[in-house]
């Protein structure tokens, strides 16, 4: 605040910033100059099995499975990489919010928003704790119209009508 405009100190004692999480997110390039599976590969493993999932390897084209689950396939891919919140603010229904107003401003020109369901706060489980939180992360992914696809990748058709209803509702 004190950057753009005179504020005394009273001011900025009263603000303060709260750190409710953090979300990551990367926009995949689907026609450009670029290889879209090259680019995805280069960023993080999660990404690169994303990219696996939904990619021809050789190509960088679509897999046909994935083709065949989208309305048009026109547009850049959005991959959710992460969405971390502080452990004070899990359980209140605040991912899914910040999650989907993060989709709606990041999705436009993209054919799909996809994401891996996982812990993603560096927190070391077993696979049966993987499991489970990859079911419960996949049944808020699903309120935000996330749809199950293939090895735990989930994806939201930027296409249909149903997405910002689902993105708005939330």
């Amino acid at each position: 605040m004190a950057a753009y405009r005179d504020v005394d100190q009273a001011t900025l004692d009263a603000v303060q910033d709260v750190d409710v999480g953090r979300m990551s997110f990367v926009r995949v390039r689907m026609f450009g100059p670029d290889d879209p599976f090259q680019a995805m590969d280069s960023y993080t493993g999660d990404v690169v099995r994303i990219g696996e999932t939904l990619l021809d390897a050789g190509s960088g084209e679509w897999e046909p499975a994935f083709e065949a689950a989208l309305a048009h396939l026109v547009g850049d891919l959005l991959v959710m990489d992460r969405v971390i919140l502080q452990p004070a603010w899990r359980g209140l229904g605040l991912g899914p919010v910040l999650a989907g107003a993060a989709i709606r401003r990041l999705s436009q020109g993209c054919v799909a928003v996809v994401c891996e369901s996982g812990s993603a706060d560096g927190r070391e489980l077993t696979e049966e704790q993987h499991r489970q939180a990859a079911a419960k992360l996949g049944g808020v992914w699903a309120r935000l119209g996330l749809e199950p696809f293939r090895d735990g990748v989930h994806i939201l058709d930027c296409r249909l009508q149903r997405t910002p209803d689902l993105l708005a509702e939330r």
